[in-house]
């Protein structure tokens, strides 16, 4: 953060400038006259902007900045501006010795403080290996959200938020105070864009954007708001790219990581500059520019894009995407002009030596801006909500794999991944445990509302030999069947589970004899389960306990015979008798008096004993393998 804030070379630039007007005191009083308003008008534009980029330094409190270093930049920027004051006094005065003598006391307290941030902005964070920013940004240990690909990052955070969600409402309010107002409602996407904004690598950078951008949004929706939402929807159905060019941001960071060559970390970083301006920097670009009222032409080169931003030269948000783009960079990368030199070690971009960790350290920067410009994007829309246009256009399908993230999040399960092929959706996630298969299958429910077009969907394990959770539209229409009368009022998991574990059993390719045994196992179980932890209240003859018992059973035999129509005969018939018997025992029982039922659902008992321990493919298939 303190190498983006450049502190230093600001203070540089007023010392520069200073010292250029301190050598007109020998001039003649005309040449004073024509020359010196220049200076001044670039001296009070560099104390302006040390100024503002102080604030933006103190007023968040990103990853790895630290409270002397953010007062060292609050002391550096008064300093700046006594160096500045100082100096109007001393041209009032008639250029006086000792007037001079306080621009250069505040000019040395001011290098001085530079100097600090310089030492520390040049500190090697990797020096700090153990140092966790997601508990440091967000109060969640990294193991909760690092792991996996970033486009399934929103089911990660929903995930680990669900755990204590006021405490992570909390912090992000604390420390985005700046962007957002405390009445502002924080929802999953609000949530997901201002966790992603406090994780960003170049915090200053993104805030920047993130400021700009919701300003820039933000007054043209008050102004025109049929056009700004009519430009954000449009921007919106070009998710598909955004998304695959994300991936490929990725695998070339990857493959400049895992490069063991310093040739092949130089074509890995043209890669992604390449992917980043042509991707990012020029979607960012043309939304911004239309925000505006102006158009970049269909397949503009960045040399035309660059030159377009800058003519804006009144919208700070322009001049800022334009600092991204190094057109001769992109022309040596597009006309393959670059190569690795290694007798001097440096990469060669049209023959010129450039630094290739330069190169990298633009790329960086261009997406974090780009980055930025999303989440003022969605900053602006939250907190204009009355003013938007929302149009009837179907969500594409990242828009649907989005819904499906946030079922997931939800439901407390963490994907890791999310890909589509046809009408399959797969979702990575972490290895399914007995404790989190109910997890696992209420994500697929929740994500089979969420998008109804997905005819399988395959869950699949990290861990290598675990075979994956897949369940059709055949399951997740069983079980949704069960569970919808029941989301409003109670977890439907219980019962909906058992349809949807019937055909993932028999789409794991398990004999049918097998299925009915794990379905009858775990309908068993909860029935006798529910009993044990009623049993209490039920010796005290409490009403209410066995109106949710009897009701507990009814469901489960509901559910149990939802999962029966998903099986061949003769399994079949013996999870229909099963379902009978148990909505037979409720039956009787309503007139019965609430003591009594602390010892029935004894077929419940029976079928347990013959058929535990359930056989679940997904969990039990390594420990019997290694057996």
């Amino acid at each position: 953060m303190l190498r983006d804030a450049d502190l230093p070379g600001l203070q540089r630039e007023t010392d520069e400038t200073v010292a250029e007007i301190l050598r007109l005191r020998s001039a003649s009083g005309r040449i004073v006259g024509k020359e010196l308003p220049e200076p001044l008008r670039r001296l009070r534009a560099s104390v302006v902007a040390l100024g503002t980029v102080a604030e933006e330094v103190s007023r968040f409190s990103p990853s790895r900045t630290s409270a002397a270093e953010r007062r060292l930049a609050t002391d550096l920027a008064q300093a700046n501006r006594g160096e500045a004051r100082e100096l109007f006094a001393c041209l009032e005065q008639g250029w006086g010795e000792f007037a001079w003598s306080e621009v250069r006391r505040h000019a040395l307290v001011a290098q001085a403080a530079g100097r600090t941030l310089e030492a520390a902005a040049r500190t090697d964070h990797a020096s700090l290996p153990d140092e966790d920013v997601y508990q440091r940004a967000l109060g969640m240990p990294a193991e909760q959200l690092r792991p996996g690909a970033g486009v399934a990052s929103r089911a990660r955070l929903l995930a680990a938020w669900s755990k204590a969600p006021k405490a992570l409402d909390r912090r992000l309010r604390r420390s985005m105070r700046h962007l957002i107002d405390d009445s502002l409602p924080l929802t999953v996407k609000l949530l997901h864009h201002l966790a992603s904004l406090a994780l960003s690598d170049r915090p200053l950078l993104a805030h920047r954007a993130a400021f700009l951008a919701r300003d820039l949004v933000t007054s043209h929706l008050k102004a025109e708001p049929e056009h700004a939402c009519s430009v954000i929807t449009r921007h919106v159905d070009r998710e598909p790219e955004m998304l695959s060019s994300h991936r490929g941001q990725v695998a070339y960071r990857d493959a400049y990581n895992r490069a063991a060559h310093q040739e092949e970390k130089a074509r890995a970083v043209m890669d992604l500059h390449r992917a980043v301006l042509e991707g990012d920097v020029k979607r960012t670009a043309a939304v911004v520019m239309e925000l505006l009222g102006r158009a970049v032409p269909e397949g503009a080169s960045l040399s035309t894009v660059r030159d377009l931003l800058a003519a804006e030269d009144s919208e700070p948000l322009c001049k800022f995407l334009a600092s991204t783009i190094r057109t001769e960079w992109r022309n040596a990368n597009a006309h393959e002009d670059f190569r690795w030199d290694p007798v001097n070690s440096t990469l060669l971009l049209g023959g010129q030596p450039t630094d290739l960790e330069q190169v990298l350290d633009a790329a960086i920067r261009a997406r974090a801006i780009c980055h930025g410009f999303e989440h003022g994007v969605a900053l602006a829309y939250a907190q204009n909500a009355p003013l938007i246009i929302w149009g009837a256009e179907e969500a594409n399908y990242v828009g649907r794999d989005l819904s499906i993230l946030q079922a997931a999040g939800e439901s407390r399960f963490p994907v890791l991944d999310i890909r589509r092929n046809g009408s399959l959706v797969r979702l990575d996630g972490p290895d399914i445990s007995v404790e989190t298969l109910r997890e696992a299958c209420r994500a697929l429910l929740r994500a089979a509302l969420a998008d109804p077009s997905i005819e399988r969907w395959e869950l699949c394990q990290t861990s290598p030999g675990r075979p994956p959770l897949c369940v059709d539209r055949t399951g997740t229409h069983a079980g949704l069947q069960v569970a919808e009368p029941l989301w409003e009022l109670a977890d439907p998991l219980p019962f909906a589970v058992l349809p949807l574990l019937a055909n993932a059993m028999t789409n794991a390719g398990e004999p049918a004899e097998t299925a009915v045994s794990t379905v009858l196992c775990l309908a068993a179980a909860h029935v006798v389960g529910e009993r044990d932890r009623l049993f209490p209240a039920l010796a005290q003859d409490d009403s209410a306990a066995k109106d949710e018992l009897i009701s507990t059973a009814k469901l489960i035999s509901d559910g149990a015979k939802a999962a029966a129509q998903l099986l061949e005969r003769p399994a079949r018939r013996k999870l229909l008798a099963f379902a009978e018997v148990l909505a037979g025992d409720c039956h009787r029982l309503r007139s019965a008096r609430a003591f009594e039922l602390a010892h029935e659902f004894v077929p419940a008992d029976r079928v347990l004993r013959r058929h535990a321990p359930a056989r679940l493919p997904w969990v039990t298939a390594l420990d019997d393998s290694g057996g």
